[in-house]
């Protein structure tokens, strides 16, 4: 006889990673079976504990079934096997979770599963056209998590108590929703409710969707609660009906995201690539970035974008609507720059005459999470902004410190914090602009709440050096020790952390704005980078604006200012002229930048193609369009170049060269030449000082992080000029190049100090 067959262990084995509110404990219970195993499964912390006892034959095949055939939406980070006393034990059970100090990976919100999806359209079902229907592959985890382990009684559908029919499925091993903790049917789980907003009687089940149908389209909005806070939605078809949409939220000028029943659909409007179908179809659904091919939508809907944001549904209430009411404007339902609404009482209670209703449920939203959003740069997926669908999933950052818990406040702009244990570095979902008072208070709710979640209690603080960052304060408050992190090495480190990058690394961080270790806004610059410490290699020329929020948006001021700086007097056509040149002499509210955000700002406005930025980033945006429609007409850059001027060991850019060219060219070539012109520039700038540098410093690896570089055509254009000079080049993927990254960058530093 084999020894193998002979030879009975008992075994504990903890497996991490997304392990729970994924059909993990169903999944090793049905593989236990499958090789006639005794034992238990549950969960601990975050855990997932296994005890057994078999043939050591029977152990590898079982181990072997549970690395290889892990349940969709699960993702193993590491086994951990451990010989134990033997036991005695009655077939194989899944026990009562227990509580652990010890948390894994929780698992972001899932879509609606295929299976779902076919039976949400089976008459045959009792779930036909069930809108919350869901299994233990799909659904929302995340937003409906108030502890851990992950069960029901943790999550916010105690609220509703099985009924017999889903007693018996969710205790039966052989059926699907075997212990999925969101189960639920028309008979105990959420229902539909619709409310007009101008009395007090509201619709329920198929009447309430009916009406909210009829309403949008009939052009009407209508408020739609989702899994991680309500969405405003109406037809991106009817220009009244978008353009009422702008006004009720405060007169937002950015372009808003589609959802589509299908890729199919999608293609109707824009330009998808095998990449991009990919991305669109993830398990994050994020909104993807693509390319518009038609404008038969209102004019309004994208505002004149290049790009259209689009994605699918991901809830079985949205494949309902979108199948009824065909593509839909689905936006997050905040009022200006306030945080998405997550609360049926305060949806309730914003009464609009732009708003014709409000179809919800009563599940519980624990923690507001707004849609991802991503495109695909380089062949490959980068993300924009990091929220549903990634979060809470963590950035792996293997360090000898593992013990080290640590807070980092990430930036005040795009905030978006991370906590850091064993090894896991967990960014925040993305929460805004903490200038605005709700938004900061969200915030810091939210620190508590996912310090809680994950039983994180920081030993460190790190945050960003600028004074006046309430992320900052925010950390100062804490009370504990507080590491500080100069902007644009953060955005250089999250590149690092995100690909292990060990020893010197050429950082080429470019945005809007970021407080330096001299005081100054810097913004377009070349860091030489290892570990926790980096040292300014080169950077734009410093020019002088005029300080303030106002100043930022109004892009024409802004070119004002640089061309008077480069002596470039004689171009300008602005009546405030004088104005602005007095304040610049007199020194009145005026800053010194290096920022390349800015100088997009200013080449925008100097060729005539949008003059304020009415949403961030929009004349950069305008400035990249007119470069795209010059590389699909086939249409060569006009050739311009930045001078260089080496002052000791830090090389100075000078933008004089560039703006002059423009200037002088501005009426005799075409907008979209000088605009691909410019881009080419700035890439060109970039080869010629990380080549200035290898020679200097021997360093071949280079890093590229910041706002700007969410420029396709930059980005793309410096990559390839960069690998056909055999540099290494490392980018953000899976953060944000824009300030998104910051925690995950103060994080790494906060590892290496």
């Amino acid at each position: 006889m084999d020894n193998r067959e002979s030879k009975k262990v008992t075994k504990k084995i903890t497996v991490s990673g997304i392990v729970q509110g994924v059909g993990f404990r169903p999944f090793v219970y049905n593989i236990a079976k499958k090789h006639g195993i005794p034992g238990t499964v549950r969960n601990i912390g975050g855990l997932v504990e296994i005890i057994l006892q078999s043939s050591e034959e029977k152990y590898n095949d079982f181990l072997k079934d549970l690395k290889e055939n892990p349940p969709y939406g699960s993702k193993i980070i590491n086994i951990e096997t451990e010989d134990i006393k033997e036991r005695e034990f009655r077939g194989f059970r899944i026990i009562e979770s227990r509580d652990d100090e010890e948390i894994s990976i929780i698992p972001p919100d899932l879509p609606v599963c295929e299976s779902c999806e076919r039976e949400l359209f089976s008459e045959a079902n009792r779930r036909f056209l069930n809108p919350f229907i869901n299994c233990m592959s799909c659904g929302a985890r995340y937003t409906i998590i108030e502890e851990l382990p992950y069960d029901r009684h943790n999550t916010t559908m105690r609220d509703f108590d099985m009924c017999p029919s889903c007693r018996e499925e969710y205790t039966s091993p052989k059926n699907r929703r075997f212990h999925a903790q969101t189960i639920s049917c028309y008979d105990c789980g959420p229902y539909l409710i619709f409310n007009n907003l101008t009395d007090d009687n509201e619709l329920t089940e198929n009447d309430a969707f009916e009406e909210a149908a009829k309403i949008i389209e009939s052009g009407g909005i209508i408020a739609v609660k989702g899994i991680g806070g309500y969405h405003f939605a109406c037809s991106p078809f009817k220009e009244d009906t978008v353009l009422k949409l702008r006004e009720l939220k405060g007169r937002e000028a950015k372009p808003f995201a589609i959802m589509f029943e299908s890729v199919d659909s999608i293609r109707q409007y824009c330009i998808v690539s095998e990449k991009e179908e990919g991305l669109l179809k993830s398990n994050a659904r994020p909104i993807v970035l693509l390319y518009l091919k038609n404008g038969s939508m209102a004019p309004s809907a994208c505002q004149g974008s290049i790009y259209c944001g689009a994605f699918l549904p991901y809830t079985p209430l949205q494949m309902l609507l979108i199948k009824r009411c065909g593509p839909l404007i689905m936006t997050s339902a905040n009022i200006s720059n306030k945080p998405i609404i997550k609360d049926d009482q305060e949806m309730l209670s914003l009464k609009s005459p732009l708003l014709n209703g409000v179809l919800y449920n009563k599940r519980r939203i624990v923690r507001s999470v707004d849609d991802s959003v991503a495109k695909v740069v380089d062949s490959t997926p980068q993300l924009v902004r990091r929220s549903r669908g990634y979060v809470p999933y963590p950035v792996f950052c293997p360090n000898d410190k593992k013990e080290l818990q640590i807070f980092a406040a990430g930036g005040d702009l795009k905030a978006s914090f991370c906590l850091y244990k064993n090894g896991n570095a967990v960014m925040s979902q993305y929460f805004g602009d903490l200038e605005e008072r709700t938004v900061l208070e969200r915030y810091k709710a939210s620190v508590k709440d996912l310090c809680h979640l994950l039983k994180i209690t920081p030993d460190i603080a790190v945050c960003d050096m600028h004074p006046n960052y309430y992320s900052a304060k925010f950390a100062q408050s804490l009370d504990i020790p507080l590491i500080y992190v100069q902007h644009h090495h953060a955005h250089i480190a999250s590149v690092m952390a995100e690909h292990h990058l060990e020893g010197q690394v050429i950082g080429v961080a470019f945005d809007g704005t970021g407080y330096g270790t001299d005081g100054q806004i810097w913004g377009g610059e070349f860091l030489i980078c290892e570990g926790a410490e980096f040292k300014r290699a080169a950077h734009l020329r410093y020019t002088p604006v005029l300080g303030g929020d106002a100043s930022m948006r109004d892009a024409a001021k802004t070119a004002v200012c640089f061309l008077i700086s480069s002596g470039l007097d004689q171009y300008i056509k602005d009546e405030r002229k004088n104005i602005i040149k007095a304040a610049l002499k007199n020194n009145i509210n005026t800053v010194l930048t290096s920022s390349m955000g800015r100088l997009f700002d200013a080449v925008s406005s100097l060729l005539g193609i949008r003059h304020e930025n009415r949403y961030e980033g929009e004349c950069a945006a305008m400035l990249e369009k007119e470069a795209v429609l010059a590389l699909r007409k086939g249409i060569e850059p006009k050739k311009i170049a930045f001078e260089i001027n080496q002052k000791s060991d830090l090389i100075e850019i000078d933008p004089k060269p560039v703006l002059e060219s423009l200037c002088h060219h501005r009426y005799s070539a075409g907008i979209d030449s000088l605009a691909l012109g410019f881009h080419y520039a700035v890439a060109d700038i970039i080869l010629k000082v990380c080549e200035i540098i290898r020679k200097e410093q021997n360093i071949n690896t280079i890093a590229l992080s910041g706002g700007v570089f969410q420029n396709t055509v930059l980005m793309e254009r410096v990559l390839k000029l960069l690998r056909d000079k055999y540099f290494n080049v490392y980018y953000n993927v899976s953060v944000p190049p824009n300030d998104g990254s910051i925690g995950l960058g103060q994080t790494f530093i906060g590892l290496e100090r």
